[in-house]
Formats: C-alpha cells, structure tokens, sequence
C-alpha cells in the first residue's frame, strides 16, 4: 500500500511539472500552433526578461560592460562572484563555444584558485566577437530587440525559425532557473 501511495505521488508531481510546463509554453504560443515564432518570443522575452539584463541602462540599450557584467551573474548561479568549473562549461557550451578555442578555456582562471573571477571571465570574452554579434544595427548598444533575435537563434538549434517544444523547455530550464 506504501508503495502505490509513493508511485501515486510520483505521478502527481510529474502530473503537475508537466501541466506547468505546458501552461507555460502556451503563454508563449500565442497562436496555438504548438510552436513559437520569433515575433511571439521576442514579445515574451522582452517583458520578462530584457529589464534585468538592463537595470541601469542607458535608454538606448545595454553597453558592452553591463553587457558583461550581466552575461557572467547570469552563469553565477550560487551568486557567489566567481564562475566553478560547472557554470563556466554551462556558458562555454551554450554561448561561447563559438568565439573561444577549447585550449583557451583552461586559461581563464589565470591566478589557478579554481574559480573564475569576473575580470578573468572578461578579459577572455572582451577580445571576442561575443557583444558585435548581437549588437546587429552597430550602434555600441544592444536593443531588447537585438538581445531577444540572438537570444532566440541561441535555442533554436534546429534553426528553423521557431522553436519546439523540446527547444523552448531548454530555454525555460536554463532562463528560470538563473
């Protein structure tokens, strides 16, 4: 009897994460078509996201230092200050693998305390293409609209414009739990 008091449990909690999961992904697709467009997420992103990239920000966008300075407490899950080997791989995986050599990444940590500082984390990032990219119109600012569209092509892996459901609960997964 225990046993199947547990297993009901079990299956209540997953009942219940997998309603929420689609409850959410239901306020992104707003045309009900079980995928989100770029125009959908960008409205979403923008209104629940863009205000804590740009505490602070000048009206026109985010500048490059607050750029970063948000980039790396965004990876500092533990808000410690200081990126562990796990949160750096999570940023190497997802953002910067397209801007740093591998061999590079083991020389982040340049005081070999085993933890990343933010000035060890910007002095490797700063000399990549990390903030032109996303900063689309060059104007040495990033729009909500830029860092929405690179957010966006940053989960669309398929790159098919929209995302699915498997690729908006990658987003949501590393988005909600920052």
């Amino acid at each position: 009897m225990n046993t199947l008091k547990i297993v009901l449990s079990g299956l209540l909690i997953l009942g219940t994460t997998a309603t929420f999961a689609q409850e959410s992904f239901d306020e992104w697709d707003k045309d009900d078509d079980y995928l989100i467009e770029r125009e959908e997420f960008t409205e979403k992103f923008t209104d629940e996201f863009y205000s804590a990239w740009s505490e602070d920000a000048d009206p026109r966008g985010i500048v490059e230092e607050g750029f970063f300075r948000e980039s790396f407490a965004g990876l500092d899950t533990d808000n410690d200050g200081f990126l562990s080997d796990e949160e750096w791989l999570v940023g190497y995986n997802y953002f910067y693998d397209d801007y740093l050599v591998y061999e590079e990444v083991g020389y982040i940590d340049m005081d070999d305390d085993g933890m990343i500082d933010y000035d060890e984390y910007y002095d490797i990032v700063y000399d990549t293409e990390y903030f032109t990219d996303i900063d689309l119109d060059g104007d040495n600012y990033i729009s909500e609209y830029e860092l929405a569209n690179y957010v966006f092509n940053n989960w669309d892996f398929d790159e098919n414009g929209v995302l699915s459901r498997y690729e908006w609960n990658s987003f949501e997964n590393y988005y909600y739990d920052i």
